[in-house]
């Protein structure tokens, strides 16, 4: 995937609609809108332990909601508040506008797709048939590279998350509210966010 059209969705509001219909639902949202794409702002929601998550069609970067990994007691009260309070948050104001919500995913990951997979042919053989052995060495490899992402940027105990290992939601840039054909990082952007700068962490 290309850098330009790396993206992670907070949340989608609807997909596989004609322009009209999503012209007529930004119209309905756009009250809320500078509110939605400003949440993070205030509401930070931290993700740790990144970790490559991969299927037949991708390859992700997957992280999972912070919970205290890091010294100090005050880190883990600025936990409380999730990613998942951050995707119901942005739910509810969405709701709000009566916009009818229909998201393609009902699982809250909090991933990067970092490849997407269009064919098989680095993994048959010359007949057209399926090779085990290939397929195990890319497996292999994935799963390489997940030990080194542990080692390196998963917390260890009384330890702070190294640089790199973590990713607060909003960080440099706030939410993008976009439309058009997002699903592999492609649409425009309506309005940006105010993004988290490094001392306002």
């Amino acid at each position: 995937m290309p850098l330009n059209r790396l993206h992670m969705n907070v949340f989608e509001i609807t997909h596989s609609r004609t322009a009209e219909e999503i012209d007529t639902l930004e119209a309905q949202l756009s009250p809320k809108v500078s509110q939605i794409v400003d949440w993070t702002f205030d509401h930070r929601a931290r993700l740790v332990r990144p970790l490559l998550g991969y299927d037949s069609s991708a390859i992700a970067l997957t992280y999972v909601p912070a919970a205290g990994e890091s010294l100090g007691e005050d880190q883990r009260e600025r936990d409380r508040y999730s990613y998942h309070h951050l995707r119901r948050d942005i739910c509810d104001l969405c709701m709000q506008t009566g916009v009818p919500i229909t998201s393609r995913y009902t699982v809250p990951s909090a991933h990067l797709t970092v490849a997407r997979i269009v064919s098989q042919r680095d993994y048959i053989r010359a007949d057209g048939r399926p090779d085990p052995s290939k397929m195990q060495k890319w497996v292999t490899a994935l799963e390489e590279i997940n030990d080194w992402l542990r080692r390196e940027y998963w917390p260890k105990d009384n330890e702070h998350v190294k640089n790199g290992g973590e990713w607060i939601v909003g960080q440099e840039k706030g939410l993008d509210h976009r439309r058009g054909t997002l699903w592999y990082g492609g649409g425009k952007t309506i309005i940006l966010g105010k993004g988290i700068i490094e001392r306002d962490l």
